[in-house]
């Protein structure tokens, strides 16, 4: 979705309603498997120098259970207003976009990934058990046995005499 800020007509409001495709894009975040189903709903309003953009939207998110690994299907809600200017200006929470046409994909995208929790269960799923081959320990157990074992390849050490300083 881009905006080109040469076409807004200043100190009026703009509004967009538009359906994006994140299909395309490869998620690099690991809990989101893909997205599915984007509308945004964006208010632009140009000023001399700043875009206001307020954005808010809606997203089906495809994510993976943090104990089975099955799909969950999550339908989250976004909000966030943003400001962009081409002036290299030291204001507080103002976008610096040089150019007037501003990308606001990526940061729909940050907003969608920001709202997804990166531990989710599915209804039902449980912690598994240990098993064959695999044992599931809590954290207070996995470190208190980490601190009892030793690694056999350093018992080499033990036996070696170094010389002191005396001699």
């Amino acid at each position: 979705m881009k905006i080109n800020r040469a076409a807004l007509p200043v100190n009026e409001s703009v509004k967009i309603q538009k359906d994006i495709d994140f299909s395309m894009h490869p998620s690099d975040e690991h809990h989101i498997r893909k997205i599915d189903k984007c509308r945004v709903k964006v208010i632009l309003k140009e000023y001399e120098d700043v875009l206001e953009c307020k954005l808010s939207g809606t997203a089906e998110v495809v994510t993976s259970c943090s104990y089975t690994l099955d799909d969950i299907v999550l339908k989250i809600k976004f909000k966030e207003d943003f400001y962009f200017s081409n002036n290299k200006t030291s204001r507080e929470n103002v976008e610096y976009e040089p150019g007037s046409i501003i990308d606001l994909e990526p940061y729909i995208l940050a907003l969608i990934c920001d709202s997804v929790p990166h531990k989710i269960t599915k209804p039902g799923a449980s912690l598994p058990s240990s098993g064959e081959g695999y044992r599931v320990l809590t954290e207070d157990d996995f470190f208190k046995e980490r601190q009892i074992q030793t690694n056999p390849v350093f018992d080499v050490l033990d036996q070696i005499e170094l010389p002191s300083d005396d001699e």
